[in-house]
């Protein structure tokens, strides 16, 4: 859940104009700062810093979710004093809930990005590597397997005579 004093649609309009979006006035009116953090995203991303005190990560979930569908950022990263949440279409959810569990609260908005995007760059699963190997290995796994011919042995031929007799 959104918390009530954040202001989704300020924050948006900041993100939609350079990419970086603060809820606290001083901040938002920094050129210089906004300029240092809006060099370190990557194209298409987002990053707001919200200065309420969240109690659950989710909530600042919630907060990227928000942003993201507000704006035409592919991925969203929320900064509160607490957590650091983010929202994506170009990475799994596997790898930035990864990434979010290695940083931690307070860093500087520049080393923030650093970090977040080192993690996203280390936690990377090979999927593509994993699709090329099993399009090599399936087509031995899926050949049709002719069965076994055993020899004929004796028990072969006892269990094949009526009423078990042997012969």
């Amino acid at each position: 859940m959104v918390p009530h004093e954040v202001d989704i649609s300020q924050l948006a309009q900041q993100l939609k104009q350079d990419g970086v979006a603060y809820s606290a006035p001083s901040l938002e009116s920094d050129a210089q700062l906004n300029e240092h953090v809006a060099e370190q995203l990557r194209e298409g991303d987002g990053l707001a810093v919200v200065d309420v005190f969240v109690s659950k990560a989710a909530d600042v979930r919630d907060i990227a979710q928000e942003l993201y569908d507000a704006t035409d950022l592919q991925t969203v990263i929320v900064q509160t004093p607490r957590h650091v949440s983010s929202v994506s279409e170009n990475y799994s959810r596997a790898d930035i809930e990864s990434t979010q569990a290695q940083l931690t609260p307070g860093l500087n908005q520049v080393d923030l990005l650093e970090r977040y995007y080192a993690g996203l760059e280390h936690s990377s699963f090979p999927m593509i590597a994993i699709v090329a190997a099993v399009l090599i290995l399936a087509p031995s796994f899926w050949r049709p397997k002719l069965p076994a011919r055993l020899p004929a042995s004796r028990d072969a031929r006892v269990s094949s005579t009526p009423q078990g007799r042997q012969e």
